[in-house]
C-alpha cells in the first residue's frame, strides 16, 4: 500500500474516515462535495505515511 486517503469532515476524530482504495476516496469526495479527501503517501526513510499536500474534492484532484 503506497497511499491512504483521509476524508476530513471536521477537526473531530469521529468525523475522520480513512480509505485504502483510491476509487472509494474519489467516490466519497463526490458523495460529500463540501469536504475533501487528503492523500497521504508512504514514507521512504521512516515507517508510516506523510501528507502529499494533494486531495480530492467533488471528484477532482488538486495539488497544493
Amino acid at each position: 500500500m503506497e497511499k491512504i486517503f483521509v476524508l476530513v469532515k471536521s477537526s473531530e476524530w469521529e468525523d475522520i474516515v480513512i480509505f485504502l482504495s483510491q476509487e472509494e476516496a474519489i467516490q466519497s469526495s463526490i458523495k460529500f462535495p463540501r469536504y475533501h479527501v487528503e492523500i497521504f503517501e508512504k514514507r521512504n526513510e521512516l515507517p508510516g505515511f506523510e501528507p502529499s499536500y494533494s486531495y480530492y474534492k467533488n471528484g477532482e484532484y488538486y495539488k497544493e
